[in-house]
């Protein structure tokens, strides 16, 4: 799961850095805020193409992108861009779940772009892994819905300039547990499938 920090990082940093650089030379909260979202954009676009492939998972970083860019594009009042962009995480996390019923679980997808797979898998196999990712992706999109849920309550209480800070503390912390808590499914799955494989053999 280290690529997957690395770009939540990679993510996070660069519009939060911009942002408070932006307010720190005396540019206004929205300006500053629909800055760091095109910096995100860049980003997005980007990793779409250094890939050179439109994934559901490519598709869906575009989305919440092009979704971000009109909410700040629709409004000047930084709140709402807050607001905005809170609801379009919100978006992402019913797109996960909507996966585990429709098409490949978004998890499966991003593993399989982390790993390069290429190899197809036997049927059992791949029924029994797809089984697995339907339960992280269920569990992503519930976090993520979680964390828009922090996220609203943090813009109601806090200036425009604490909430943006705050905010971006409650994803990096979200991201981090759910990717803690797929890396530590991923391992019990591989502990029970070596176990499965000795069992056979003997």
């Amino acid at each position: 799961m280290r690529p997957v920090l690395q770009t939540v990082a990679a993510d996070v940093a660069p519009p939060l850095i911009a942002y408070y650089g932006l307010r720190a030379a005396g540019v206004s909260e929205y300006v500053a805020l629909l800055s760091a979202t095109v910096l995100s954009g860049l980003r997005v676009i980007y990793s779409v193409v250094r890939v050179r492939r439109l994934d559901p998972f490519a598709v869906y970083l575009l989305l919440t992108f092009g979704l971000s860019l009109v909410v700040g594009l629709s409004t000047t009042d930084p709140k709402l861009v807050l607001v905005g962009n809170t609801v379009v995480n919100g978006i992402g996390g019913l797109i996960f779940l909507g996966s585990c019923v429709i098409g490949t679980p978004l998890t499966q997808v991003v593993s399989d772009r982390f790993s390069n797979a290429d190899e197809e898998a036997e049927a059992a196999d791949a029924d029994r892994r797809r089984r697995i990712h339907v339960r992280l992706s269920a569990m992503w999109g519930l976090g993520l819905l979680l964390e828009v849920a922090f996220r609203l309550i943090v813009i109601g209480k806090f200036s425009v300039d604490t909430a943006n800070g705050v905010n971006s503390v409650i994803t990096v912390v979200v991201i981090g547990v759910l990717v803690m808590a797929t890396v530590v499914t991923a391992r019990r799955v591989s502990t029970q499938a070596v176990s499965a494989d000795r069992s056979r053999t003997t």
